[in-house]
Parts: C-alpha cells; structure tokens; sequence
C-alpha cells in the first residue's frame, strides 16, 4: 500500500501536466454547432460580355463573414442588404470597399412594390448590369428565416459604430455572426451556345415570288439582373402573344379560298433580343445576303412587336418616317382609325439610328439599316424607360384584358391593310380576338425563364412548342440555329446561374480570444491548486489536529 505522502507526491508531480494535456485535446474534439442556420436558393447576377465588353458579376463563391450596409468597414466580407435600402450609390460603396459578395433581399411579391420602389429596383437593376465587378453578387427572396438572419447580421454590424470600444465589445460578444458560404466550381463561359429563330410563312395566293411580303417580327426572350427571375411578362412576352395570335388568325383565312389574299406574310420568333438582336441579325444576313433567297426581296414593311399589355397609347418607333400612299403609312392611318374605336391612343415617335451605338435601341432598326421598312409598336415611349429587362415585368403584373384590347386593334388594321374593306365582313365568331386565346398564350410564355443562357439547348421545351406551334398554324415553318463566331464571339453567357447559399452561425473573434484566456486561466489555478496540495493538505490537518486533541 502506498503512504499519504507517496500518493500525494504522485498527485503534485503527475496529474497537472496530465491536465495540461488533455482538457484542450478534450476541448478541441468535443463536437461543435457547425450545423448551418440556413440553407436557401440564391440567383446570381447576369455574367456576360457583350461585343467584348463585360458585364455583371465575374465571381460564383462565396466564404466569408456577413455584414449590412450599416457597417463601417466591408472589407472581406458578404453584404446583405434589403432592396429598399439598396440605392446606387451604396452598391457603388459596397464594390468600393472590396467586399467579397452581395446578397440583395427582395420581397416575395414584387408586383405589391410601391412605384418609388419599383423605380428604385429598376435603377439598381441598370446599375448592376451595365458595370463590371469581381464581387459575387446574388439576389433571394426574403423569406423569415433569412429576416431573422438579416437582424442579427445588423446586430453584429452595429458594434462597428458603438459608442466606445467596451460597448462595442459586450454588443459583439451577445450576438451571433453568420458566415455565408457557397461552394462548387467557380462559374465558366458556356461554349457553343446556340441562340434559336422560329420562323413560319403563310404564301398568298399566286406566284409566290412575285408576292409582296410583310413580316411580323417580336423576340420571345428576356433579361433581367438573375437570369432565373427573368419571366419577361410584358416585354417580351406580350409581343410574342401578339404575334402567335395574329398567325392563328391569318392562318385560317389563308386556308379559305374565299379569303386567301395575293400577300406573304412572315412571322419570326427571334432570339438574342437583349444582345443586340443578334437573331434578327442572322435572319437577314441568311435571307438578304444569300443571292438565292428571294423571300425579303418584296417587303412591304417589317411590323415589330414589344411591351404591348399595358397603358392606354400604341406608339410606333421609326427611324425614318413612312411617306404617304406607302404600305407603312396605310397601316399607320388604319391603326389610327380602330384605335379611336376602341378608345386607344396611337402615336408615331420618330427617332434617328445612332450609327456610333454598339447597340440598337428597337428590333427595327436591324431592318432600317438593311433598308427595309420597318417599325416597332410598343405602348413605351423611351427604349431605356427601364420597364424592359427587368425582373419586375412578371406576367402577374400585365393587364390581359389591356393585352387583348391591343391585340385586337392590331389585327384589325392589318385586316383593314391587307383586304382594304371592313373587317366584319371577314372576321367571324372563331376569328376574333378573345381573352382566353391570349390568357392561353401568356401560360405558355408562363412556364419558364427566358433569359437567352436557358433557351440555349436544342432540345429546349419552349423552343419545341413553338416550333410546333407555328407547324399547327403554317406549313411552311422551321428553326434556325445562331452561334458565336469561335474567334471572335459577339456574345458570351457564363453559366452558375443559381446556387444554394448556407449561413453558418459564428462566434466574432473576440469570443474567442476571451475564451481562449478563460481556458488558460481555469488550468492554470488547477495547476496552483494541485502543485501546493501538500501544503494546504498540511495545513488542514495542523489547524484540525488541536481541536481532536482538546475533544479528547
């Protein structure tokens, strides 16, 4: 059996270093609250160039620490900030300050934004796209949970501005930071990327070739600052509506012998609207550059068709103004006509190409510069107003009824140029305009994103339904395929357009710098305590030894 004394000796000479050793390894293995706060979709800013120039965000991850606008420095970390404090001079700031990412809060139903907030978004939305950054900049919707994420963040970001460094210490050490972190591959130019132009013709009645032509033209895809929250409801989903029910019209009065006129009409479903129109482009380098096609050679006037569902005036962008007794004029004064019918405003805005521009304001002005006789019809009076590529034009937010009022003036005064009588005495019940047709119409355009990156697939469903589509109303109908020049492409799309954020809940650094020295402190009066042991053992017996003895 061991004495006092020798177990004593082994307990100041041994179980202190032990303690030393083995309480951090303890502290270091014990399992940790790494589980993430949140898990949510995120939309990442547009990331293209365009005529070798680029747009949007250059960067897809995100690891770092979150902060609000309230905070005074950004450096290295991901800021989130709610829309409505969100202006272009605090993204600016933000880009400045070298932060690592941006998360912008937007509400869930973006149609229930007040005007100021709606302009504000759309300013926000120019800004972001117009500019080149390396931060990775995402968008998401304000759910609760992230709400409850934002405040604390704000919490945590206050302490920056605290009254005094103590204050700024307990404030930091009572509320918990958040690390945002989105992994996977960094994003990368998306090759061979196809751009599609659906196109169907209905042939007058005689000689084809020696047939005028008119051409109906509108591009079905759209743009925004995320590629996934782009549904393009008024622009340009309203044209495309417009378009496919102006061919569901004509499409039976051309199969009537009584009603098929000496006229060719063209429709084209183009794409790359929001570069620059580049399917436009293609279709009239294929169909005027090529001797051997001789479908444009007689073209009365090219018809454009964008943002049309809403406001109570159609105006008609041209760029040199038709002269009287042409086809351009005639359909003019008709749509003047019904639309004093039907109590809708028609105007023309003349505006002059700017050949210096890189880009073209309308689709027109493609067709103007090849000398063709074109014009857009839109109810927008400035290309730029904002209202076109943008996430708000939902198809929530478009009027049907409005849409379908448009569409009906516009098929009249076609009717009216084509045939030169009253529209009555051709259109009957089957033919006319009605809410449902174009209600169906919207569904369609409805049922995914369109941002030019997510049509690009060959096999894409909405593609293939209107190509379908156009096969049902026409025979003579098909898809052409536009891609970038390899060398020296006109156009390139990056792919990451949506990823899966997590927000980690952290301790700040002075948590654990504090309880660093705690640990330290508690092991070093255990090694005090244990190495004096002997000595307070002692002095415990000697002060309890005289009272044993006096009890005796």
């Amino acid at each position: 059996m061991w004495s006092d004394s020798e177990v004593l000796e082994v307990l100041r000479g041994t179980v202190p270093y032990y303690l030393l050793l083995a309480l951090p390894i303890m502290i270091i293995l014990s399992p940790m609250p790494v589980d993430a706060a949140a898990d949510f979709t995120v939309y990442r800013l547009q990331q293209y160039d365009l005529h070798s120039v680029a747009h949007g965000s250059r960067s897809s991850l995100v690891n770092v620490e979150a902060r609000t606008l309230d905070a005074n420095s950004l450096a290295r970390k991901c800021v989130l900030a709610r829309l409505a404090d969100l202006t272009p001079s605090h993204y600016h700031r933000v880009v400045s300050q070298g932060a690592v990412a941006l998360l912008v809060l937007i509400p869930s139903n973006l149609t229930a934004l007040s005007p100021d907030h709606r302009q504000m978004m759309r300013d926000i939305e120019t800004t972001m796209l117009e500019t080149e950054t390396q931060m990775a900049v995402y968008l998401a919707y304000e759910t609760e949970e992230i709400s409850e994420i934002y405040e604390s963040v704000r919490t945590a970001s206050n302490t920056d501005s605290a009254s005094s460094a103590a204050a700024a210490l307990v404030s930091s050490l009572s509320s918990d930071g958040y690390q945002m972190v989105i992994s996977g591959s960094q994003s990368k130019a998306i090759h061979d990327m196809a751009i599609a132009n659906v196109q169907g013709k209905l042939s007058g009645n005689g000689v084809e070739e020696q047939l005028p032509t008119v051409v109906v033209v509108a591009h079905y895809d759209t743009f925004g600052a995320a590629a996934e929250l782009s549904g393009g409801g008024d622009s340009n989903g309203s044209g495309v509506v417009m378009l496919l029910e102006l061919a569901r019209i004509f499409s039976r009065l051309y199969n009537s012998p009584r009603t098929h006129p000496r006229l060719n009409m063209l429709f084209l479903l183009s794409g790359g609207g929001y570069i620059n129109y580049q399917g436009s482009k293609r279709f009239l380098e294929d169909h005027l550059d090529a001797s051997d096609s001789p479908l444009l050679s007689e073209t009365r006037f090219v018809l454009c068709l964008d943002t049309l569902a809403n406001g109570h005036t159609l105006r008609l962008h041209v760029s040199k103004k038709p002269k009287e007794g042409s086809a351009g004029h005639a359909f003019y004064q008709a749509l003047e006509t019904v639309g004093a019918e039907l109590g809708i405003g028609v105007d023309m805005v003349h505006r002059k190409i700017n050949l210096q521009d890189d880009t073209q304001a309308w689709e027109h002005e493609k067709f103007s510069m090849r000398r063709l006789p074109a014009f857009t019809l839109s109810r927008l009076e400035n290309p730029k107003s904002g209202e076109r590529g943008s996430i708000l034009d939902t198809v929530d937010s478009m009027d049907v009824s409005t849409l379908t009022k448009h569409t009906n003036a516009v098929a009249t005064a076609m009717l009216t140029f084509i045939y030169n009588t009253s529209v009555h005495d051709i259109l009957s019940d089957g033919l006319k305009v009605s809410e449902d047709s174009v209600s169906s119409w919207l569904s369609l355009m409805a049922s995914q994103p369109r941002s030019p990156q997510l049509l690009a697939g060959k096999s894409n469903p909405l593609v293939k339904t209107l190509e379908s589509t156009f096969k049902r109303f026409m025979s003579e109908a098909s898809v052409s395929w536009v891609k970038a020049d390899k060398r020296d492409p006109e156009w390139v799309f990056y792919d990451v357009t949506t990823a899966s954020m997590a927000a980690y809940a952290v301790k700040p650094a002075a948590f654990d710098f504090l309880l660093t020295i705690a640990i330290i402190s508690y092991l070093s009066v255990i090694y005090v305590f244990l190495q004096y042991f002997p000595k307070l053992y002692t002095a415990m017996v000697r002060a309890v030894s005289p009272q044993k003895n006096k009890v005796q």
